[in-house]
Formats: C-alpha cells, sequence, structure tokens
C-alpha cells in the first residue's frame, strides 16, 4: 500500500534533484540533510523515490563518497513550471483532484519529448481500492494554497465532537485508498491529522507559518497509523491457524501489528500459534470467518461468538429439507 504526499515532499524531491544536478563532487547524506532541514533517513526514502523515478541516483562509501548523478545525465525539470513539476511529482491521482491535471498532460509531452519511453502509456495508475467511492473534498485546493504560501489556515471541522473552529499551521497532505488527509499543528500543540472531506470551511491566514524543526511527513504518517492501528485494536487474540492461511489473515486483517504477530508467532504442528491485537467481538468474528482453519484459542467470548456465527450460517446455508 503506497502513501503519496502531497506538495511539500514534491518540493523537497525537486530540490534534491536540482541540488545534486548542481554539484561536481558527491554530497553525503548528512550534508543534504541539513540543507533540506529533514532527517538523514528521509533523504534515504527520498533517494529511493527518485531512482524508482529514473533518476540515476549513485551513493558511494568511504573517504570522498557520497550521493551524486551518474555520469551526464540532465534533469527535464529546467523546462518544467512549479505546478507541472508538483502535478508529475504527487501522481495523477492527486493531480486530479488539485486541478493539475492540465499541468500533468503538459509536463509529460515536455518529458516525453526528452526521452524514448513508451511505459507511461501502457501503465495506468488507479489510486483508490476497489469499490471504494472517490472523494472530492471541497477545501482541497485552499489548503494546498497554504502549504505552499507558508500560511496559517483557519479549518471549520466537523469532527466526532460536533464542528469546531481551528487555526492551524500547514504540515502535509496524505491521500490514501482515494481519501485525502490534512496533518497540521495547533500553535503550541502537537501534529494531528484531519480528513479532508469533514473540513466545512478553509480560509488563510496571513500569518507566516513554518513547521517545526525536524518535522517529516512520512515518519509521521507512519507513526499515526500505527498509534490509531493500536487504538481500535484494543484486545489480544490467541490464534492458531494453518501456515497456508497466512495470507488470509493478512488479506481479511492487514498491517504492521498482523505481520509482527505472526513472525513472533509459535509453530504448533503443523501450525502457528500468535497473540494478535483485533478490534471488538463483532468485528473480529466478521475477520475471523474469512480464514480457513483458524481455531481462536483465547478468549473464550470469541470463541463462542465465532462458533455461534458459523453454526447460523451453517444452518442457513444447509441443505434444504426434503418434500
Amino acid at each position: 500500500m503506497r502513501t503519496i504526499l502531497g506538495a511539500m515532499k514534491a518540493a523537497r524531491l525537486v530540490s534534491e534533484i536540482v541540488i545534486l544536478s548542481a554539484r561536481t563532487r558527491p554530497i553525503t547524506a548528512a550534508q543534504l540533510a541539513a540543507r533540506l532541514e529533514v532527517t538523514v533517513r528521509t533523504v534515504y526514502r527520498d533517494l529511493a523515490e527518485l531512482s524508482r523515478m529514473g533518476v540515476p541516483v549513485v551513493a558511494e562509501s568511504g573517504p570522498g563518497g557520497g550521493i551524486g548523478l551518474m555520469g551526464g545525465w540532465t534533469s527535464p525539470l529546467s523546462g518544467l513550471t512549479r505546478d507541472e513539476v508538483d502535478s508529475v511529482l504527487i501522481g495523477s491521482l492527486a493531480a486530479t483532484d488539485l486541478g493539475l491535471s492540465k499541468e500533468l498532460a503538459t509536463a509529460r509531452s515536455k518529458i516525453a519529448a526528452e526521452s524514448e519511453t513508451i511505459v507511461a502509456d501502457r501503465i495506468l495508475v488507479d489510486g483508490p481500492d476497489w469499490f471504494v467511492t472517490k472523494e472530492q473534498p471541497q477545501w482541497l485546493v485552499t489548503i494546498v494554497e497554504a502549504l505552499r504560501g507558508r500560511r496559517g489556515v483557519r479549518l471549520d471541522y466537523a469532527g466526532p465532537h460536533g464542528r469546531r473552529s481551528r487555526t492551524l499551521i500547514p504540515l502535509g497532505l496524505v491521500i490514501k485508498a482515494g481519501r485525502w488527509y490534512f496533518v497540521g499543528q495547533p500553535p503550541g500543540g502537537r501534529p494531528r491529522t484531519y480528513r479532508v472531506s469533514r473540513i466545512a470551511g478553509a480560509r488563510l491566514r496571513y500569518a507566516s507559518a513554518t513547521p517545526p524543526p525536524g518535522f517529516g511527513l512520512v515518519e509521521y504518517w507512519e507513526r499515526a497509523q500505527l498509534e490509531f492501528d493500536r487504538a481500535i485494536r484494543a484486545q489480544t487474540v490467541r490464534l492458531r491457524l494453518p501456515v497456508s492461511s497466512l495470507d488470509d489473515l493478512r488479506r481479511v486483517i492487514p498491517g504492521r501489528l498482523t505481520d509482527d504477530a505472526i513472525t513472533a508467532g509459535h509453530p504448533a504442528d503443523d501450525a502457528l500459534e500468535i497473540d494478535l491485537p483485533m478490534e471488538p467481538v463483532a468485528i473480529a468474528v466478521a475477520q475471523l470467518l474469512g480464514v480457513p482453519g483458524v481455531k481462536v484459542v483465547s478468549p473464550r467470548s470469541l470463541r463462542e461468538a465465532v462458533a455461534g456465527r458459523a453454526h447460523e450460517l451453517a444452518r442457513l446455508n444447509g441443505p434444504e429439507p426434503a418434500l
């Protein structure tokens, strides 16, 4: 599952290409991180992203080593406008939502004119998951304007406790499975995540809004996902299941918590016994019915609930009585 970052990451990737293109000698990851005011880990993630995009990044270890670009490679970015660069780096799905479809088409034409690739015409990226209705968040463009201008933003947000207004420092945008999320920080507070479709109003604030030193959108999002997963999967269940059913378990209960539980599992004959954090009983039952050969070792209440649902389904779907 891929996280598509917003305009902040796009601008940083462009900066890295420009810095590397202008140098005749390699630069260390630490030096590059210092110039961009990010962590070294973020730099390495960005370099991997650039490599996937076709930028020939080379890293050499040892004295005199560092990060550079291979041979006489030249960037096609010099002929692109800022909107065109952003549209390419954030991808077609995000570019469409941000009103950059025309800029994306123009940028692709310019890049294609400098290359001989046919791949772009034969690969289509369809971001949202199957059968998920794509959102059309009304205030997305205003948030992007705040990010670009490094300005504060005032939101009217319809959260679980009703509609409230709050002023935030924009930190980034994330699109996941067709849904947009805004990461913002109240002055003096901690970064938080807001679903853009729940924003009922947004207006710019003229005060300059600078992200806190060391903030990384990738790191924040990974941590936020894990914390959310832990919050909703509050009960630990002991399961025994065939090794052949592990992929089914990952499919119906995806996420790092499931992967960690499987890694820490204990072999039991031809099966694996694991301690898995799960959601409340009603949801856990529905999930476990999709895993062939699974046995609930504990708690007993969940085991009885699974058995009851299975008996009910067997009765409803058994042979019709003879007339």
